[in-house]
């Protein structure tokens, strides 16, 4: 794990607060309050900024705001999220199928941050409480969608996540995962759902909402959630004669070198549904995480008929 780092935050803040009205500027003591420090504390800070361009400083007025070497950032940036504008035409078409929301996340470290949420036409539907910049923390029970498509390094990684989140050993959610793992590669797309005394993951999600790093994104810290969510989250054969409650119905969008680049998810369906129409919202899923991959010239790693990768 990431050791906080308090200095960064700072940064991060203050680029949001002169994001928010980038017209006008803040002066030092603005800063130094909405960062919560003395003015000598972020000088050095805002100086540094100053003289690499990321910040401007107005020689009468005295305020900073943000400077032209964020430009060519903010280029690179869009361009790197372009995958998002790509999946956005498969959202909308999935969303309005499936009548639920279809919220796209982008890898990032551990986390899985929101880059978009798609409403289907009929009106809007949860979104297991996610705004758009949330992260989830990628750990057991949550990810086994992108999981199963991880190198064993990075897999052991997830496990050795959940251990510490969940308290579970992880050889025993090794045990417990890796056939469902192996059917979600297998199939193409995986299935999340909640068990009956489960709460609601909209509710877990209301109650872990903290104001984050400049108040407009939260971090969802499973170490929270792990007394309100079961280990048994992912589920592997779905029955056609059993009803579930899925939270989300995901697939993965792989990029050029088979690494996964984007999550498709249906979420939060308000009512159990029956298998059989798991199955078929996870194949439009599937189908449409494929769609995005041939936009991006990318492709999914091999499985063998085990399910396993090759």
């Amino acid at each position: 794990m990431a050791r906080h780092s308090p200095q960064t935050d700072r940064i991060v803040m203050l680029m949001e607060l002169l994001a928010e009205n980038p017209g006008s500027g803040r002066t030092l003591a603005d800063i130094a309050r909405h960062l919560g420090v003395a003015k000598a504390t972020c000088y050095p800070m805002v100086v540094a900024l100053t003289e690499s361009g990321w910040l401007i400083r107005h020689p009468s007025r005295k305020t900073y705001q943000l400077g032209p070497s964020l430009v060519s950032i903010g280029r690179a940036a869009d361009e790197a999220t372009d995958i998002v504008d790509l999946a956005r035409s498969a959202m909308h078409d999935l969303a309005d199928h499936a009548q639920l929301a279809c919220v796209g996340f982008l890898p990032s470290g551990d986390d899985l941050v929101v880059g978009e949420i798609v409403q289907p036409v009929g009106g809007r539907r949860g979104t297991l409480g996610l705004r758009l910049g949330d992260k989830v923390v990628l750990a057991p029970p949550l990810g086994a969608g992108l999981a199963a498509w991880y190198q064993q390094e990075r897999l052991d990684q997830w496990y050795a996540l959940g251990e510490q989140e969940l308290g579970v050993d992880a050889d025993t959610l090794r045990a417990r995962y890796d056939p469902v793992l192996a059917v979600v590669r297998e199939r193409g797309f995986a299935v999340e759902c909640l068990l009956q005394r489960d709460r609601s993951l909209a509710d877990a999600v209301s109650a872990l909402r903290r104001p984050g790093i400049g108040g407009s994104r939260s971090t969802f810290a499973l170490r929270e959630a792990r007394n309100l969510l079961s280990a048994e989250v992912p589920i592997g054969d779905v029955d056609t004669d059993l009803d579930y409650r899925p939270i989300s119905i995901n697939a993965t969008v792989f990029g050029p070198s088979g690494e996964p680049a984007f999550v498709l998810c249906l979420v939060d369906s308000p009512e159990p549904v029956p298998g059989r129409t798991v199955l078929a919202l996870g194949e439009a899923v599937r189908a449409a995480a494929a769609e995005v991959t041939a936009a991006t010239h990318g492709h999914a790693p091999a499985v063998d008929s085990g399910g396993d990768r090759i």
